[in-house]
C-alpha cells in the first residue's frame, strides 16, 4: 500500500490552518453546488448524468480490489473494489457484529492497560535498533524444527499470518511506529542489499513485509468506514441538510466528518493549483514549476478531471459550507472523539506557540484530558490516515502530521530517533544505502530526456509541446506503434541489440557509480517472492 510522505524539515511552529490545509474527497466529480454558493460565473461542474454513470460504475466494481491485466498494453493494474479487502482472509473486511461501540474500537484500536505496560516503549530513551529488535522478537513466534537438527528456532510466520502478540505489540506502540517504521525497515533492507548481504536482506525484507501486513490488517476497518462515509457524502455533495445523510452511530459520524474536513483541502489545493497555472506566464525560468503544479492529466486532449479555476473554487466553497454546517450541528459533532474535535479546534489557532497554549490552558481542561493523552490520540489518528490513499487523503494526513509536530514542541514527544535513519546524508549512517545509475536502453524515456536537444539548449517550448513529445516517445516505448522499417544503423552494423553502454550526464549522476547491480541481488525472488525451485510463480504483490 501507498503511504503519505513525511517532511522531516517541516517547521513545527508553522501555523496550522485546517481551512486551507485539510483535504480529501470521495470523488473528483461531485455534483455541482448551488450557484449562490459559488463565484458568479454561472454553470454547473458536472451533470446529473455523470453522477448516474459514476454510481453505475461503482456497482460494476468487484467485491474487493483485484489485479487485472490491461488488454491493450499488457500492463498490470489494480481494479478498485466496492469494499476494503482483509489482507488475511482475502475477502471484504468485516466490521464487528457486537455493536457500534465495538466498531468505534475497530476504528481507533488499542490494547488493555496491562498489555500496554508490557510492550510500550520508553520514548525518552528508546532507539530504533531496540525497536526493530523488539518487533522481530515478538513477531518470531512460530517454532520451526530445522531438518537434521535437534535445535528449534523461531521464525516469522508465513505471509499473511501473524501472532496476537505481534498485533498487541504494534497496537501498544502504534503512534511510535506507523509510516516512519515502514520507511526505516525498507531502508534497512536496501542497506543490507547494497552491501550484498543476501541473508540479511531476506530477513529484513521478511520483517518489513510482516509489519506492513499487520498495519494493513489494523487499518482495514478504518478504511472501510471511510469508504462507506465517502459513499454518503459523495452522493449528497451540495446538500446542506447534513442530518439526512451524516447522522448515525458515533463511528459513522466520525468518518463523515473526516471525509468532509478532508474534502475542503483537496479542492482548495486544486483551486490554488488552478489559480497558479492560469495566472502564471510560462517562461524558461518557471517552466518546471508550472509543469509540476496540479494534475498532469490536464494536458490530455480531453482531460477526464476537473481542473479549471472557476470549477474548482465552486466545489471548494461548497465543501467549506458543508463542513461548517456539520460542525455547527451539535448532535452530529459534539460527541466525536476528542482528538478529532481537536483537529477542528486547532484549525482556527494561528502559530505554534498560541496553539500549544490553547491546548494546555483551554482545550485539555475543558475536555478533562491530559496534554500527553491528547498528543498520543492525535498521533494515532495520524497513523490511521497514513494508511489511506495519498490521493485524495494526502492533504488531511499531512496537516494532522504537522499538528502532531507543533503540539510536541518542548516535550519528550518531540524526540525523533528515526531522524538518524531517514534524514541523514552521512554515508556511514545506519539508514544509508548507495544508489547508482543504470545502463538505460537507447529507446528509453530516460535516454530521451537526457539527450533532448531542445532541453539542452533551453528552447523547450511550452508544457503542451513537451507532453506531445513525451506522448510520442511513450508510444514507442510501450509498443503502441509497430516499427514499420528496420533501423538503418542496426543494418549497417549488423547489430540488432538496442542495448549499449550508457553513461548518465554528470548533472543527473551526481557522482553516483553506474550499474553496480545490487538491486538484482535476489534475482526473480525480488519480483515474485518465490525462491528458486518453487512451483508458485505468483507475484508477491498479489498477496500483499
Amino acid at each position: 500500500m501507498k503511504e503519505v510522505a513525511d517532511d522531516p524539515n517541516a517547521d513545527p511552529n508553522t501555523p496550522i490552518s485546517g481551512a486551507t490545509d485539510l483535504g480529501t474527497s470521495s470523488t473528483d466529480s461531485p455534483p455541482p453546488p448551488p450557484p449562490t454558493d459559488g463565484p458568479p460565473d454561472g454553470g454547473g461542474v458536472v451533470s446529473s448524468g455523470a453522477i448516474s454513470d459514476a454510481q453505475a460504475s461503482m456497482m460494476a466494481r468487484p467485491d474487493v480490489s483485484e489485479i487485472v491485466v490491461d488488454e491493450d498494453t499488457g500492463i498490470e493494474r489494480i481494479r478498485q473494489g466496492k469494499n476494503v479487502m482483509d489482507v488475511v482472509t482475502r475477502k471484504a473486511v468485516k466490521l464487528s457484529d457486537l455493536g457500534p461501540q465495538y466498531r468505534l474500537a475497530q476504528m481507533f484500536p488499542g490494547v488493555p492497560e496491562d498489555v500496554r505496560d508490557t510492550y510500550r516503549f520508553n520514548w525518552k530513551t528508546v532507539e530504533v535498533a531496540d525497536m526493530v529488535t523488539a518487533l522481530r522478537d515478538v513477531s518470531s513466534s512460530e517454532l520451526v524444527v530445522e531438518e537434521g537438527q535437534e535445535e528449534t528456532t523461531k521464525s516469522i510466520p508465513d505471509h499473511p499470518n501473524f501472532s496476537d502478540a505481534a498485533m498487541d505489540f504494534v497496537l501498544a506502540n502504534r503512534d511510535y511506529l506507523g509510516p516512519r517504521m515502514k520507511k526505516t525497515l525498507g531502508r534497512l533492507k536496501l542497506r543490507a542489499q547494497s552491501q550484498f548481504k543476501r541473508e540479511e536482506t531476506i530477513l529484513n525484507r521478511q520483517l518489513w513485509k510482516h509489519f506492513l501486513t499487520i498495519e494493513d490488517s489494523i487499518s482495514a476497518p478504518f478504511r472501510q468506514m471511510m469508504l462507506d462515509a465517502e459513499g454518503k457524502v459523495g452522493s449528497n455533495f451540495g446538500n446542506l441538510d447534513l442530518r439526512s445523510f451524516c447522522d448515525g452511530e458515533l463511528y459513522e459520524r466520525t468518518a463523515c466528518y473526516l471525509v468532509l474536513k478532508g474534502m475542503v483541502a483537496h479542492w482548495e489545493k486544486k483551486t490554488r493549483d488552478a489559480e497558479y497555472v492560469e495566472n502564471t506566464v510560462e517562461e524558461r525560468g518557471n517552466f518546471l514549476d508550472v509543469l509540476m503544479i496540479g494534475d498532469p492529466k490536464r494536458y490530455l486532449p480531453d482531460p477526464p478531471i476537473i481542473y479549471r479555476y472557476n470549477e474548482c473554487v465552486r466545489i471548494a466553497l461548497m465543501a467549506q459550507n458543508m463542513t461548517a454546517m456539520f460542525v455547527s450541528t451539535e448532535d452530529l459533532f459534539d460527541d466525536l472523539p476528542v482528538e478529532v474535535r481537536f483537529v477542528e479546534a486547532s484549525s482556527f489557532v494561528k502559530g505554534g506557540t498560541a496553539l500549544r497554549q490553547f491546548m494546555i490552558e483551554e482545550f485539555c481542561p475543558a475536555e478533562n484530558i491530559s496534554p500527553e493523552s491528547l498528543r498520543e490520540g492525535v498521533r494515532r489518528l495520524d497513523v490511521q490516515l497514513s494508511n489511506m490513499q495519498i490521493d485524495p487523503y494526502g492533504d488531511l494526513k499531512n496537516v494532522v502530521g504537522r499538528l502532531c509536530d507543533a503540539i510536541a514542541v518542548g516535550t519528550d514527544d518531540a524526540r525523533d530517533p528515526y531522524d538518524v535513519y531517514l534524514a541523514n546524508l552521512d554515508v556511514n549512517g545506519p539508514g544509508y544505502f548507495q544508489t547508482y545509475t543504470f545502463d538505460h536502453d537507447r529507446q528509453s524515456m530516460v535516454r530521451f530526456l537526457d539527450n533532448a536537444k531542445g532541453v539542452q539548449e533551453g528552447d523547450i517550448g511550452g508544457a503542451e509541446s513537451v507532453f506531445d513529445q513525451l506522448a510520442t516517445e511513450a508510444s514507442g516505448l510501450l509498443n503502441f506503434k509497430k516499427k514499420l522499417q528496420p533501423d538503418k544503423s542496426d543494418d549497417d552494423t549488423g547489430n540488432t541489440n538496442d542495448q549499449d553502454e550508457y553513461v548518465a550526464p554528470d548533472t543527473r549522476a551526481c557522482g553516483r557509480p553506474n550499474n553496480i547491480g545490487w538491486l538484482d541481488l535476489l534475482g526473480d525472488e525480488e519480483v515474485t517472492g518465490v525462491k528458486a525451485g518453487d512451483k508458485d510463480t505468483s507475484f508477491d504483490s498479489d498477496n500483499w
